[in-house]
């Protein structure tokens, strides 16, 4: 397990996927409502891959890095570190 910089928290897949990329490598990330015993949750109980999305760009940011991202479905959205800042 990866911790954060300076605290004990530990990264999500996704915080710890943008800082494993080279610059202009992307992954695709999926949002499955699956909890934790295996069953399927009602939609509104689990966020949006833009949402996530969303949240991983600032993320980012504010360790100086740049992210974009593309929605390819209201699930699923394409994320690309494009450098430093």
């Amino acid at each position: 397990m990866s911790l954060a910089q300076g605290s004990d928290r530990v990264l999500t897949p996704g915080q710890q996927r943008v800082l494993e990329l080279e610059d202009g490598d992307s992954f695709l990330l999926q949002t499955m409502p699956i909890d934790e015993d295996g069953s399927v949750l009602p939609r509104w109980r689990y966020r949006r891959a833009s949402q996530i999305a969303a949240r991983l760009t600032s993320w980012a940011r504010e360790r100086h890095v740049l992210v974009a991202y593309r929605m390819i479905d209201k699930n699923t959205a394409r994320i690309w570190r494009l450098g430093t800042i």
